[in-house]
């Protein structure tokens, strides 16, 4: 009764071979973080673990695509009377004085009592061990709620849990090219798509001398952060190094269409890059809120060039609903808004149009494809400053 396990409950889309896939990737990421475990049960909604140190394994594992949360839990019986037992004591310990408490019981499979029948007799039990500390029932907002997660012949019981993303292990539903720009709706949409089961390829462009180095330094501190939703034992974000570029095109191309002319260069660049690496779909960042239909039509003409499809996770999102998802994920503080590259008028594409004939684009993409460096993001954020100064240290050219 005393034993402590770490409770992983998995998300409602999991299907049997995502589990299998799930409970390595959880062996993977314990083994990542340090952490030792001695035994893991598959059950059929959840896994079990039994680790040294259950607090930060739960903590661990509450970041992988596919867990809904996790806990760490008292088990014993299904049977109600130990059920019952394993809450009344479990509130006992954890309620004091002048607070409030509730006790929901999730049930998975059929057993000879109800759910309410549980809430009931432990709810009655509590407040007759501890009225006379002043400890009240309250459904709607109570200071503490006692779990217990019953299914088959066993029974877990806990009061705090870690919500975990939810979604589909990574890379149960393929894989992408997920381009970052330092800004939320890239970062976010690779997230999303991430939770979605798909595995992320990293990609970003370097725009030094152009730039300082602060966009850089952004991106790559986002992919630290997103990395750590990885169960991967090595994981690299690609660089391609294109300032080099955007300095020569500079020189002659008029400042109202150079940036639209980055873009169409990057969404090349990057669609070129899937198909050198076999992968047929990249993720945009593009929402109705921020971009234009008529730009968003347009790249999808320049993919389809490329016989690549794009991904717009983020197509329906307001800006307040990504900038949530942005927190929720710890990147935001990190982010920078990435400027709105307007509506491209009729004159202003047939005019980029024509410089790109002009540049031979083909040639130029092949060029920054040629200075694709990998970086390796190591166990994610704690190695941070080890992976900037190893990439900044490189010769930019």
């Amino acid at each position: 009764m005393r034993d402590y396990k770490v409770l992983v409950s998995l998300s409602e889309c999991i299907d049997t071979s995502s589990k299998r896939l799930l409970a390595r990737q959880i062996s993977t990421s314990l083994k990542l973080s340090g952490l030792h475990f001695f035994n893991k049960e598959i059950r059929r909604n959840i896994i079990l673990i039994d680790s040294n140190d259950p607090v930060h394994a739960a903590e661990a594992i509450s970041k992988i695509p596919g867990v809904d949360f996790t806990a760490i839990v008292r088990t014993t019986s299904s049977k109600y009377d130990d059920v019952v037992e394993s809450i009344v004591e479990t509130g006992t310990d954890l309620i004091y004085p002048n607070e409030t408490f509730d006790v929901r019981a999730d049930i998975k499979g059929s057993l000879p009592y109800l759910s309410r029948d549980i809430e009931f007799a432990t709810c009655a039990r509590i407040i007759g061990e501890l009225g006379d500390k002043n400890v009240r029932q309250n459904r709607k907002n109570p200071s503490k709620i006692i779990y217990a997660n019953i299914e088959d012949e066993m029974a877990c019981v806990f009061y705090y849990k870690y919500d975990g993303p939810g979604g589909r292990p990574v890379g149960s539903q393929g894989k992408a090219v997920c381009p970052l720009f330092g800004d939320n709706e890239s970062a976010v949409a690779s997230w999303l798509m991430i939770k979605q089961g798909i595995f992320p390829y990293f990609l970003f462009f370097d725009f030094r001398p152009y730039s300082d180095n602060f966009h850089e330094k952004r991106v790559i501190t986002i992919a630290t952060l997103l990395r750590e939703f990885l169960p991967i034992k090595r994981y690299n974000i690609t660089a391609l190094r294109m300032g080099i570029v955007i300095e020569r095109l500079g020189q002659f191309c008029p400042s109202k269409i150079l940036q639209f002319l980055i873009n169409r260069i990057t969404l090349r660049t990057t669609c070129a890059y899937a198909r050198r690496i076999g992968i047929n779909t990249i993720v945009g960042g593009e929402n109705l809120e921020k971009n234009s239909l008529e730009n968003i039509k347009d790249s999808l003409r320049i993919s389809s060039n490329y016989k690549v499809q794009i991904l717009f996770p983020l197509i329906g999102l307001s800006k307040k609903e990504i900038h949530d998802y942005s927190k929720r994920i710890g990147i935001f503080k990190f982010t920078k808004e990435r400027k709105s590259e307007g509506f491209m008028t009729k004159k202003c594409k047939e005019a980029i149009i024509g410089l790109e004939r002009k540049l031979e684009i083909d040639k130029i993409v092949e060029e920054i494809l040629s200075k694709a460096v990998p970086i390796d993001l190591g166990r994610g954020f704690n190695d941070f400053h080890e992976i900037l100064n190893r990439y900044f240290s490189q010769d930019l050219k």
